[in-house]
């Protein structure tokens, strides 16, 4: 059975229906010529060109991605993620809860062991089990999805926008390749892969499920902007040609088409982090006491307006921030900030870019303690091209990496700047009014992603960390800061 890839298949399920509106007699031609076998597919599609979308029934469903690819056919496959999703169309809230594939947990008639394990001894059904035991959550469905068929889906969108927080780059074949450059660009399916799966640094396991919620929100938030004629009958084929789910396809499509009009602080990404320690001569994820029960308590309650904090359970303690989908306007008091270009950190380097880039420069006159410049992107002055259509846009990346007691992190705040007005990285969130300009904030309830604003000709955003470690006032005091750098080049 086929499968295809949890992490791009989260967001396909929330925007495959739902981003064709009204257009179900077009999806019904799509699902006929689909190469499948399930006649439930033209069923269900026929059920919503009749008018008969409804409001999905709610859900706890296990997604799991494993290992397999055509390159292991025969050996051990394990689950490389797993993720449980809770669908509560009633309250009007969507909540992802990602797994550690590390965690120590009981599987059943195998004793303690990680939860990658479940996968290798049992498949989907040992992983259900054992997520079961742990959370005592009925799951009542699951997605299983593998590495083969998430670069036919990402392909198939013709790629995705992802704000690439810092340089990844590993040359070494025991540990997966990988060769991305900072910045916005356009990921590819291999490129999305690489970097969803990446977990050899500092982050280890946690740093890789945070990449994997991140390009959901980059699917989700793009699914708004495609040009369906061009973007949705190869999806439509690659979903149905690799959808391997208990879920039918009437669910599928009322799940997608409610869960696409959910805003942002309708929805709620928890993680489950802990310490990596050894026992009897394994290394497991093991959390604080009581992280798992916080953890699932954020994921069966709804999301509420006044809601503060960063949904993850853990051992240590990052600063969150209230963000919500609506829109508002609030006046806010400007931050202090240095205000002459020529004492900015790396001012020279500023004025380089600025000298040479096809647009307005700014830099920020405020960091919070502990950040510092450590990469750009181009490497050299100028602009890098991101790809729009069969054209090109200019723009500009710096990344400041956080310091904490000492020791560097693989935490890295983003300044992004482009002639890219129209970029979907500028979506719906919440306004703020600040000396005559608007900033949008964008993130869910629990977690600021980014706030964007424009200036002339040119788009600006400031990016939170991997694991939104800034609180939306550091971000916004960030933002307020910007100042222009004159285009002369420093002699």
């Amino acid at each position: 059975m086929r499968r295809v890839l949890l992490w791009s298949l989260v967001g396909v399920l929330l925007v495959a229906a739902g981003v064709a509106g009204g257009s179900y007699l077009w999806l019904h031609r799509l699902a006929e010529g689909a190469k499948t076998t399930d006649s439930g597919v033209v069923s269900a599609v026929e059920a919503t060109v009749s008018g008969a979308i409804g409001t999905p029934t709610g859900r706890d469903i296990l997604l799991i991605g494993s290992d397999k690819r055509p390159t292991n056919d025969g050996e051990e496959s394990r689950s490389d993620t797993v993720m449980l999703v809770h669908a509560d169309p009633e309250a009007n809230y969507l909540s992802i809860l990602s797994f550690p594939r590390d965690l120590r947990v009981e599987v059943p008639g195998h004793g303690i062991q990680k939860l990658n394990a479940a996968y290798a001894f049992g498949g989907p059904e040992l992983t259900i089990e054992t997520v079961q035991l742990l959370t005592e959550v009925d799951i009542d469905a699951y997605v299983e999805v593998d590495f083969g068929a998430f670069s036919d889906i990402t392909d198939s969108l013709g790629g995705v926008y992802v704000d690439v927080d810092r340089r990844y780059y590993n040359d070494d074949a025991r540990w997966e390749l990988i060769k991305l450059s900072p910045g916005y660009q356009l990921l590819k399916g291999d490129q999305a892969l690489d970097y969803v799966r990446f977990r050899h640094d500092l982050n280890y396991d946690f740093g890789r499920m945070d990449r994997q919620q991140r390009f959901i929100t980059a699917l989700r938030e793009q699914a708004m902007g495609w040009n369906l004629p061009l973007k949705l009958p190869g999806l439509v084929r690659a979903l149905f040609d690799n959808l391997a789910t208990t879920l039918d396809a009437d669910e599928i499509i009322k799940l997608a088409y409610w869960g696409v009009r959910l805003g942002g602080d309708r929805i709620r990404q928890v993680t489950i982090v802990g310490d990596m320690q050894t026992r009897d001569g394994v290394s497991y994820v093991i959390p604080a006491e009581g992280a798992l029960d916080e953890a699932l308590q954020k994921l069966m309650t709804a999301p509420s307006a006044g809601e503060v904090g960063q949904n993850t359970a853990s051992t240590g303690s990052a600063d969150g921030a209230t963000d919500s989908g609506s829109t508002t306007s609030t006046t806010v008091a400007s931050a202090p900030a240095i205000t002459d270009p020529d004492k900015i950190e790396n001012s020279r380097l500023w004025r380089q870019y600025a000298a040479a880039a096809p647009f307005q420069v700014m830099a920020p006159g405020y960091l919070p303690a502990g950040y510092a410049y450590v990469d750009r992107m181009p490497v050299t002055g100028g602009a890098y091209d991101v790809a729009v259509g069969g054209k090109t846009k200019p723009a500009i990346k710096m990344v400041y990496r956080l310091t904490r007691e000492g020791e560097p992190t693989d935490q890295y705040l983003g300044i992004m700047e482009t002639a890219w007005l129209d970029a979907p990285a500028a979506g719906a969130g919440q306004e703020v009014e600040s000396n005559g300009i608007t900033y949008t904030i964008v993130g869910t309830n629990q977690r600021t992603d980014r706030i964007w604003w424009k200036q002339g000709d040119t788009l600006y955003w400031v990016s939170n960390t991997l694991s939104y470690y800034m609180s939306r006032k550091d971000l916004l005091r960030v933002a307020e800061s910007m100042i222009v750098i004159p285009s002369g080049v420093e002699q």
